[in-house]
């Protein structure tokens, strides 16, 4: 196929009325969500897919990540739903209608309420419990998917959930983010076995019958103050357990992770030890971080920012597929994009950052391809309505009205038409690079 231009979403963000997991539960207590958002009817990709499936093919993409809703194929343990499971056989069709190869993300930061409810991914027996959802779903769908992520951002959604406190399940215990930092990577060890052996069917004849491989969020942490050696110290200690373990992981099979205060895990997963076909790359921005002072990350002085404050930091974007380079395994940038409700900055650093990302191919790194965050304007988690990533806009007080395309979305039309970034796109967004 090669190189793979697209896009990304994850269903709970867009597809509306995911009532049957945690975060539907958790939207509804006061003050957890921004300015008292739900996700609620979110873009009703459910009902609309198709459409904007072929807003995607129009746009020259071949490629687009989604996610399987666990919480609706099995919404009790070893009960699935036959028409949802319709449903998602009519995703992935109207999929190929379009020429998007489907990238499957099996976890997309939402359980079941019936997990939810017996521990999360604290519980170990969550491990098993995934692993036969994943059984299913290679099974199922393996005849239509070939790449598959299994979890997506398992030091994210931990760190949010069980040290910040600001996800579901609103815990503060840095001992119990760790555990679940684990468990879902050994989820993944196991679950990469699983895919192999159950997945036989190539969907798409390039020879392949499953790819796998998980979405890592790989933010660059620097110290606020170089001079400062607390500052240097917590960076470092940020680096090894958010980036470094992580990512290592999957390649050694030996889950190590510390951090000061909580209960160091050491364990020796056999499934996970070579487990990436690819490594999932999300990146977004540059963290200055501090020792001291309410807030432990902060941006750049100066630098431009996002609407979320999240630096734009193309350099970085590069540094990290270099850095994620030397694991030795292929690369799919499976989310990279800019909270930008105006649209007035995004085309311009998305060029940025997609010169960066060429300039790492240059040095010798293999990149598979670009999914952008995201297609749509979605739910963004906590964060509530607030922050727009989309390509195309959603009038969220009536989902059901025809998407808006914005500037972004002609310019990434134009990179992806061309297959790289021409004279043309840097005329028309101002860069002479």
């Amino acid at each position: 196929m090669g190189f793979l231009w697209g896009a990304a979403t994850s269903a709970h963000q867009v597809e509306g009325d995911n009532c049957g997991n945690d975060w539907w539960r958790f939207e509804a207590l006061p003050g957890t969500i921004a300015h008292g958002d739900v996700s609620g009817p979110a873009c009703r990709h459910y009902e609309w897919f198709d459409r904007d499936f072929a807003l995607a093919a129009g746009d020259g993409h071949n490629a687009h990540r989604f996610s399987l809703e666990w919480s609706r194929i099995e919404p009790a343990r070893g009960r699935f739903d036959v028409t949802q499971v319709a449903h998602y056989h009519a995703v992935l069709a109207s999929l190929r209608r379009h020429r998007l190869a489907p990238i499957v993300t099996l976890h997309h930061f939402t359980n079941p309420l019936w997990i939810a409810d017996h521990g999360g991914w604290e519980s170990r027996e969550t491990v098993d419990r995934y692993c036969d959802y994943v059984r299913f779903c290679a099974r199922e769908f393996g005849g239509e998917v070939d790449w598959w992520c299994t979890v997506n951002e398992p030091e994210v959604y931990a760190f949010r959930g069980w040290s910040e406190g600001v996800w579901p399940p609103a815990r503060r215990d840095d001992s119990a983010a760790l555990a679940v930092i684990a468990n879902q990577l050994e989820a993944h060890g196991r679950a990469y076995r699983i895919l192999h052996e159950e997945d036989r069917i190539d969907a798409d004849g390039d020879g392949k019958a499953a790819l796998v491989g998980f979405a890592k969020h790989h933010p660059q942490l620097e110290p606020a103050r170089p001079w400062f050696p607390l500052d240097v110290l917590r960076a470092h200690l940020e680096r090894r357990v958010f980036n470094d373990a992580v990512e290592e992981a999957a390649i050694t099979g030996v889950v190590d992770l510390f951090i000061p205060g909580a209960r160091r895990i050491r364990r020796r997963v056999p499934e996970l030890a070579g487990s990436l076909d690819y490594l999932g790359l999300n990146y977004y921005t540059r963290w200055k971080v501090r020792m001291l002072g309410p807030e432990p990350h902060v941006a750049r002085p100066g630098a431009r920012l996002t609407d979320l404050r999240w630096e734009i930091h193309p350099q970085g974007f590069e540094q990290a597929l270099v850095r994620v380079g030397r694991l030795g395994v292929p690369i799919l940038v499976t989310e990279n994009g800019f909270a930008d409700a105006s649209d007035s900055f995004r085309s311009h650093a998305l060029v940025e950052y997609l010169f960066h990302m060429e300039r790492a191919m240059a040095r010798g790194v293999p990149v598979l391809g670009y999914l952008h965050w995201s297609l749509l304007d979605n739910f963004e988690w906590a964060d509530g309505y607030g922050p727009r990533f989309g390509l195309y806009r959603i009038d969220f007080a009536n989902p059901e009205r025809p998407r808006t395309r914005t500037r972004s979305a002609d310019l990434y039309a134009s990179i992806v038409r061309a297959n790289a970034i021409d004279d043309q796109v840097l005329a028309d967004v101002g860069l002479a690079l």
